[in-house]
């Protein structure tokens, strides 16, 4: 398994984050947070991509607080 924290260097800015579910997913515009479905929802028209389908990325503690900014400023 690798952290979260080693790849996000090589993505394009967005944001990362992990479902309740233990899947992390790229999403290019920050998105909310349903506590309904246990996900993140990308807000208005938005790109994602599961990188649990690539990576075998380590869960997070608390899938609630793993939202994290990528790139930019």
């Amino acid at each position: 398994m690798i952290s979260i924290q080693d790849i996000i260097p090589f993505m394009k800015d967005g944001w990362v984050a992990m479902d309740e579910d233990g899947e992390w997913y790229w999403i290019d515009k920050k998105p909310v947070m349903d506590k309904d479905l246990l996900e993140w929802i990308p807000y208005g028209e938005s790109f994602w991509c599961c990188i649990s389908k690539v990576f075998d990325i380590a869960p997070a503690d608390d899938w609630t607080k793993s939202l994290i900014k990528v790139g930019g400023k």
